[in-house]
């Protein structure tokens, strides 16, 4: 099964969290982007049981697993 996946890309001068579905939040910080994303990965694959992970796109259109839950 495919994981859900929420990625975190660099947008303006920070980084955006978003989902299958739409944009979350926007942080300063990639440390905090990747807590925030982590957290929601941990909370939909406790309800859902379903596999997540967590990306982190770069400028250069690559991305990189940072979490994996499931």
């Amino acid at each position: 099964m495919q994981p859900v996946l929420f990625t975190i890309s660099p947008i303006y001068n920070g980084w955006q969290v978003h989902d299958e579905l739409r944009c979350r939040d926007w942080y300063e910080r990639l440390d905090d982007a990747v807590a925030s994303a982590g957290s929601l990965a941990q909370l939909r694959h406790a309800l859902t049981g379903q596999p997540t992970a967590v990306a982190v796109s770069t400028v250069y259109g690559e991305a990189v697993i940072r979490l994996r839950h499931g």
